[in-house]
C-alpha cells in the first residue's frame, strides 16, 4: 500500500532544526513525468486551435470598416 503524504510531511521534509534546508531533492516517477509533459502538450494545442477557431469565426470589425471604406471610394472615383 503506497504511504500517502500530506502538506505537513512536505513541511516537515523542507525544515529540519537549524531551519530551511538548502538542498532539497524532489523525485518524479517517469509516469508522473509523461502526464505532466502530454497535459503541458494538450493545454498547448488546446490553446492554439481554440486562439485560430475564434480568429477565424469573429469577424474582425476593422477590417469589414476599411473594406466598406474603400469600396465608397472606388464608387465615388467611378463617378
Amino acid at each position: 500500500m503506497k504511504q500517502r503524504k500530506n502538506l505537513n510531511d512536505w513541511i516537515n521534509n523542507l525544515v529540519d532544526k537549524d531551519g530551511i534546508k538548502t538542498e532539497v531533492t524532489l523525485v518524479i516517477p517517469d509516469d508522473t513525468l509523461r502526464k505532466v509533459t502530454w497535459t503541458i502538450v494538450g493545454v498547448g494545442t488546446g490553446v492554439i486551435l481554440l486562439h485560430h477557431l475564434l480568429k477565424n469565426t469573429i469577424p474582425n470589425r476593422q477590417v469589414g470598416e476599411i473594406q466598406k471604406q474603400l469600396r465608397h471610394i472606388q464608387t465615388t472615383l467611378k463617378s
